[in-house]
């Protein structure tokens, strides 16, 4: 028995250590390129050709998301940040289904901005015991300024009477994107969510036709479903969050609380009872998360896999029970009371155990503070966690069915090569033709993205009856500017495989060059 027992923690044991490594801390594909591509890629061409590449790509993201505002002051757009669990590197994917979890944008508003001085003045309210607050504009060009977007509060006094309106924001925002149409591709199918109080703008995004390709997969994975939130920049950190800075902890160290405090926080477009917009640690939480080690990543990845296997069978009302949220604020609690010493692969299995442990409890209690604000409960109102909590103590004291939950959410990287390689089997086609040619050719390469090209054109004429025009002279503005480096890097990469594969003599140019 003993030593079944022990067979089982070490399969659930490799099971943690065998999940991927993604990307996390990024808020933009640059920041994805710098910290995880470019420093693998030894050539110096190659590094060019991948900075240019996520330069570009945050371009068009911004131009993109540009279209849903005003070219005239105020409503005016400053930055798209990724946030969420993409930006987290815990975004849930399923090679089998090809789906993933919403991709979070939050996007950043010109033309106001929340200063330290605001806060001590009292222009940011904020709810006692809650993240809830409001903003109320004092300086009289600001008030006109945003006219449109301002209602009166009653309960203000007469120098801060007016305050700014999350609502109205939330729906000049949907009413621009439903005019403008799909964020990136232009003739899709798209359900636009009506203006709530969340925080976000949910859309659903469906290339049209029932065909299913290579080409209309890619188009569809993973970019399918986004959450859109308008947010406020803020200066320094929250008043109402100052216990965070100086409490004893094992975890973060000093340095990484100064760097989040330099970086500020937000306060996004939701709206309660206790206020018109809450305040948001996007920016802190981005910080924490880069800074787990990869033991922690991984067991943070393992705990949400978990859940997301299981939970739909511990309630039909799981949604309003459990969230994404409460996850990361169990795993941050926890990484702040354990010695980072202690995170070692030999323990990582008790580590997820304890996890599992932290949510029951939270759920038991009805009980899970914020982690930035622990006065304010998470649970507090939460209702039918009874049953819920009875049937994670079950799984969690059987460890192959965590192990078997891990296994079925996480795809491993021959479960991503297969699936990269499948959905665009035309990628080897320069490869093929350069061991036929005994030449690798980096015009090779360069006309297999126009064949992808003209089999995407195809597609879209054969689903919708015409190919999407909408970005032509911004695409082909960005082809033009990458054609240079993606040469440069392929003439090298050709070089290399013909001098490797094929054998032939370097020449004494390609010599000088190295």
């Amino acid at each position: 028995m003993a030593q079944a027992d022990t067979s089982i923690v070490t399969r659930l044991r490799n099971a943690i250590l065998k999940i991927c490594r993604y990307p996390r801390g990024c808020r933009r594909v640059s920041d994805i390129m710098a910290r995880y591509l470019i420093p693998s890629i030894p050539e110096k061409e190659g590094k060019e050709m991948y900075k240019t590449l996520g330069d570009l790509y945050d371009e068009h993201v911004f131009n993109s998301a540009n279209n849903y505002f005003d070219s005239q002051v105020p409503f005016q757009l400053e930055d798209i940040l990724i946030s969420g669990s993409v930006n987290e590197g815990t975004h849930k994917i399923n090679l089998e289904t090809e789906s993933m979890s919403d991709t979070d944008f939050m996007l950043i508003l010109k033309n106001i901005k929340v200063t330290e001085e605001d806060q001590k003045k009292g222009n940011l309210t904020v709810k006692e015991n809650t993240a809830f607050v409001n903003l109320y504009l004092t300086d009289e060009d600001l008030i006109k300024m945003w006219a449109d977007f301002l209602e009166t509060s009653s309960n203000a006094s007469y120098e801060r009477s007016t305050k700014l309106s999350s609502m109205k924001l939330k729906e000049r925002f949907r009413e621009k994107y439903i005019t403008y149409g799909p964020i990136f591709t232009p003739l899709a199918n798209e359900d636009v969510e009506d203006v709530d109080e969340g925080p976000s703008i949910a859309v659903c995004s469906k290339i049209p036709g029932n065909a299913v390709t290579n080409q209309s997969k890619i188009m569809h994975f993973p970019l399918a479903e986004f959450d859109f939130v308008l947010a406020i920049k803020c200066d320094g950190w929250p008043l109402c969050a100052q216990e965070w800075l100086s409490r004893p902890r094992c975890w973060p160290n000093q340095d990484i609380v100064q760097a989040i405090v330099e970086c500020g926080f937000h306060i996004v477009c939701k709206r309660s009872s206790e206020g018109d917009f809450r305040l948001s640690y996007s920016n802190a939480e981005t910080i924490l998360i880069q800074n787990l080690s990869d033991l922690q990543h991984k067991t943070y990845r393992a705990f949400k896999s978990f859940v997301n296997h299981y939970k739909n069978e511990w309630s039909s009302n799981i949604k309003k029970i459990i969230c994404s949220y409460h996850l990361k604020t169990i795993l941050l609690w926890y990484c702040e009371k354990s010695d980072p010493r202690d995170w070692t692969e030999e323990r990582i299995v008790g580590h997820l155990l304890s996890l599992i442990d932290d949510l029951i409890s939270a759920l038991k209690e009805r009980n899970l503070p914020m982690y930035f604000m622990p006065k304010y409960n998470l649970m507090e109102q939460m209702d039918g966690t009874t049953e819920v909590v009875e049937k994670i103590v079950e799984l969690r004291f059987n460890l192959h069915s965590i192990t078997e939950a891990i296994i079925c959410e996480e795809p491993n990287i021959l479960d991503w090569m297969n699936f990269l390689f499948n959905l665009s089997p035309g990628c080897l086609q320069p490869f093929k033709k350069g061991i036929e040619k005994r030449n690798f050719d980096p015009k090779d390469f360069l006309q297999n993205i126009y064949t992808t090209e003209n089999l995407y054109n195809e597609y879209w004429i054969n689903a919708a009856g015409k190919i999407p025009t909408r970005n032509d002279v911004q695409g082909k503005r960005a082809m033009n500017i990458l054609l240079g480096p993606f040469m440069k890097y392929m003439d090298k990469c050709c070089k290399s495989m013909n001098r490797i594969y094929l054998n032939k003599p370097v020449k004494e140019e390609d010599e000088n060059e190295n």
